[in-house]
C-alpha cells in the first residue's frame, strides 16, 4: 500500500553495519519501494546501498564506551535534523532516543534484532560473569516497561515476539530476496570447484573453530576448501584461527558486499551454519539458512537449530552435531564428493525457498504495519 503523501522513514543504527543485510537490503529498500523517502542513519563511511536509500553517517566509536555515550547521541542529533514522520531504530542502546523521539511526537518502531535478555547471558563475555544474570534480568523488566513506549515493535522471530505484549507487533523475518541469488544458470555443481561457504558474522559461538578444525580433516582431499566470507572479531580472533591447521584449506574473503554473494555461493557445492548450541543461535531464523537454500545449495546445519527439522524433512541438506568435528568433516565430504546428489539437495531446498520462505511476504506484512502507523 503506497503512502497517501511522501513521508520519511529514518531506520537507525550504532551497532550494525548500515550495509546489514535485514536493515538496508531488505526493511529499508522495501519501504522506498512503498513510496516513502528512507534514511538510514549509521556508522562509517556511506556503504553501497540499494536505490532509494540516503545515507547519513556519523564517526565511527573508538571503543564500546564512546559507543555507548558519544555514539548514542550523534545518532539522535542526526535523527532529529532529519524530522522524519517515522524513525525505526536497531539496537537495545538505542531504545532512550527512541522514547525521546516519540516524546516529540514521531512515530517510532523498535526492530528486536534477537531475544535481548537472553542474548546478554550467552553472547557478552565483557559483561563479568557474575554480573550477567542480574544485568538479563533488569534487561527484561526494562523491556516489559519501555515497550509501551514505542509505537511499533518489529520482532526478527516469533520467540522474540514473545517478549512483547505490544499491540502493534509484527514478525518480520529474515527471509531472502530470490533475486539477489544466483539463478538457475549458475554452474552444475561438478563443474564447480570442490568448495563449502560460509557467510556471515565470523565468531566461536558461530562454530568457527569447528569448521576450520574440520577442513583439516584427512577425509577431505587437498583441492576441498572453505570459502570464508564475514568478519572476525578483531585481529587477535583472526590471527588466533589463522593459526590453526585447517586454515591452509580456507580462502578468506574478507567482508562481502551484497552485489558479490551471488557470485561467492556460485562457486560452492554446500553453505555451512554450525553454531553451538545457545538458545539465540537455536531460536533463530539465520538470513544464510535461507540465502544458502535460495541459492539451490544444500546446507550443513547444527542439531540444534529451530529449521534443523525442516532440512531433514525436505532432505535438503545435513544435520550434525555442532561440536562433533568429524561429523561436521564427514558431511563436506559426502556433499563435495557427490555433485549430483549435493544438487539435487539444493534444488528442493531452493524450492523450498521460493514457496514459503521468500521476502515478499515479509515485505507485505511490514508495509501494512507502517500503513497503520504512519
Amino acid at each position: 500500500m503506497l503512502p497517501t503523501l511522501k513521508q520519511k522513514v529514518a531506520h537507525l543504527t550504532s551497532v550494525h553495519n548500515p550495509a546489514d543485510t535485514r536493515i538496508a537490503y531488505r526493511e529499508c529498500f522495501t519501504l522506498a519501494q512503498a513510496g516513502y523517502e528512507v534514511v538510514l542513519i549509521g556508522t562509517g563511511d556511506a556503504p553501497a546501498l540499494p536505490q532509494g536509500i540516503r545515507y547519513v553517517g556519523i564517526a565511527t566509536p573508538r571503543n564500546r564506551f564512546e559507543r555507548m555515550t558519544r555514539t548514542i547521541w550523534c545518532v539522535y542529533r542526526a535523527a532529529l535534523r532529519e524530522k522524519a514522520d517515522v524513525y525505526h531504530f536497531h539496537d537495545p542502546e538505542l531504545m532512550g532516543v527512541g522514547l525521546a523521539l516519540r516524546a516529540r511526537g514521531s512515530k517510532v518502531v523498535f526492530d528486536v534484532h534477537e531475544d535481548i535478555p537472553q542474548d546478554i547471558m550467552e553472547n557478552k563475555p565483557w559483561i563479568p560473569a557474575p554480573l550477567r544474570r542480574p544485568v538479563s534480568c533488569a534487561a527484561e523488566i526494562a523491556l516489559r516497561f519501555l515497550q509501551r513506549g514505542y509505537s511499533a515493535i518489529v520482532a526478527a522471530t516469533p520467540t522474540v515476539a514473545r517478549r512483547f505484549p505490544h499491540r502493534h507487533i509484527v514478525v518480520v523475518c529474515n527471509y531472502p530476496r530470490i533475486e539477489e541469488l544466483p539463478q538457475s544458470g549458475a554452474p552444475a555443481f561438478a563443474d564447480r570447484p570442490r568448495a563449502v561457504v560460509y557467510l556471515g558474522s565470523i565468531t566461536q559461538e558461530r562454530g568457527i573453530d569447528e569448521l576450520v578444525s574440520a577442513m583439516d580433516s584427512p577425509l577431505l582431499g587437498a583441492d576441498t576448501h572453505l570459502l570464508l566470507a564475514g568478519t572476525f572479531d578483531g585481529d587477535e580472533e583472526y590471527a588466533r584461527v589463522g593459526a590453526m591447521p585447517g586454515f591452509r584449506k580456507v580462502e578468506y574473503l574478507g567482508y562481502c558486499p551484497r552485489s558479490q554473494v551471488a557470485s561467492v555461493l556460485g562457486r560452492a557445492r554446500a553453505g555451512l551454519a554450525v553454531f553451538r548450541p545457545a538458545a539465540n543461535h537455536d531460536e533463530a531464523i539465520p538470513t544464510k539458512v535461507f540465502e544458502y537454500l535460495g541459492s539451490g545449495l544444500p546446507v550443513i546445519i547444527s542439531q540444534t537449530q529451530r529449521y534443523s527439522s525442516l532440512v531433514r524433512e525436505h532432505e535438503c541438506g545435513i544435520v550434525v552435531n555442532a561440536l562433533d568435528v568429524a561429523a561436521i568433516s564427514r558431511a563436506i565430504a559426502y556433499l563435495t564428493d557427490n555433485p549430483e546428489i549435493a544438487q539435487a539437495m539444493g534444488e528442493r531446498g531452493r524450492r523450498l525457498v521460493m514457496e514459503r520462505y521468500e521476502w515478499s511476504s515479509e515485505a507485505t506484512k511490514l508495509t501494512r504495519l507502517y500503513a497503520e502507523i504512519a
